[in-house]
């Protein structure tokens, strides 16, 4: 195990209950806008990633331990996250995180609550993950950020890449051994960025026959929506529990294949 998972109580309010699982390069902090945007009803809660070896920001040096693969994380995860899962509310994953809760739900299989839905929120490409964690630095930091998973931040290249891609590669290499969508004993829907060329509704539609998904929507934005759209998001989480608002996928279908 490397380091400490950490839970964060991100806002204490209300009934309803949001857990949040970071994006790769996230961290628990990166929901608390969404948190806010939620309103008074709800209460969030998110995991933080146990730190790599040697702390953020330093690039792995031979002998440092692997990064978790998917199903060890989920297993740290649910472990870290065991008295929050619960309902009513919503378990929310994005970006690598979708694959996470979804190893979540599938571990946990039938003692899954049935009131606590799964979000799926622009999850990664099915199966592996690409080799993104074997790019080079500068390839890796150009790639992220023409699929737009790496956000736009004021610093310099070299800042980015001496102190922030070391976790995000880490991160990355969480799905080296794949990640392959299947049916879960919980009720799943699905969200996406009408903007998003790292998740297009397209891989959605196809993502929503492979897992049952109840539902699926889009929020405007492109991939870190739930951070540069949070009051965007939170409208669309409140409408997921409510069971309001969302597309199901055969009307997604219908809806993609209309005539622009």
């Amino acid at each position: 195990m490397r380091g400490r998972t950490q839970r964060l109580v991100l806002r204490d309010s209300g009934p309803r209950r949001l857990i949040c699982v970071p994006f790769a390069g996230g961290s628990a902090r990166s929901f608390t806008r969404l948190a806010r945007e939620l309103g008074e009803d709800w209460s969030v809660v998110a995991v933080q990633p146990p730190p790599p070896p040697g702390g953020h920001g330093r690039p792995p040096r031979p002998g440092d331990p692997e990064p978790l693969a998917l199903t060890a994380l989920a297993e740290d995860y649910l472990r870290v996250l065991d008295g929050d899962l619960r309902g009513p509310g919503l378990l929310l994953g994005h970006s690598l995180g979708a694959a996470v809760a979804h190893e979540m739900a599938r571990l946990r299989g039938a003692d899954w609550p049935l009131d606590l839905r799964v979000v799926l929120s622009a999850p990664p490409a099915m199966g592996a993950s690409g080799g993104l964690h074997e790019l080079t630095d500068h390839q890796l930091l150009y790639t992220a950020r023409q699929r737009g998973i790496l956000p736009e931040l004021p610093v310099s290249d070299d800042f980015v890449v001496r102190m922030l891609l070391p976790d995000f590669r880490r991160d990355l290499a969480v799905l080296r051994d794949g990640w392959h969508p299947a049916p879960v004993p919980a009720s799943l829907a699905l969200l996406g960025g009408t903007e998003d060329e790292a998740c297009p509704p397209g891989t959605l539609t196809a993502l929503a026959e492979q897992v049952g998904a109840d539902s699926c929507g889009l929020v405007p934005g492109g991939h870190l929506y739930v951070v540069d759209r949070a009051a965007e998001s939170a409208a669309a989480l409140r409408a997921i529990d409510s069971g309001q608002s969302l597309l199901s996928p055969e009307a997604w279908r219908r809806a993609s294949r209309r005539p622009a």
